[in-house]
């Protein structure tokens, strides 16, 4: 299935949850990575990882119901750090550089040179 107008329907998706939830594990997995691949090549590596930790957190989900409450907390989190970027830019970006490391003393390597 390559074009989203294939995907079956929802009864016919939740007849082959019940019936075979394995294969609908490899059909989503399957279309996942053909929209990563779809991407362009700039934005492929951010899916990749966005992709990597979805698989991780559904995995390491036990039910049905644990898969959903993981992935909505991450589309929560998402949604907050958009909103916080959106409504206030400046201070998510002082928080993104915070968290990335990028706020640091310089330490002079000169011995020559004398900090205050």
């Amino acid at each position: 299935m390559s074009d989203y107008d294939d995907l079956p329907d929802f009864d016919t998706l939740l007849a082959l949850h019940r019936r075979n939830p394995a294969a609908l594990e490899d059909l989503r997995r399957d279309l996942s990575s053909q929209l990563v691949q779809s991407a362009r090549r700039t934005t492929r590596r951010r899916l990749e990882g966005l992709q990597f930790r979805i698989n991780m957190e559904l995995e390491r989900a036990g039910s049905a119901e644990a898969r959903y409450r993981r992935l909505s907390r991450m589309m929560y989190e998402s949604f907050a750090e958009l909103n916080q970027c959106l409504n206030n830019p400046s201070e998510a970006l002082r928080q993104r550089e915070a968290a990335a490391g990028r706020s640091a003393d310089v330490i002079p390597l000169d011995p020559r040179h004398k900090s205050h």
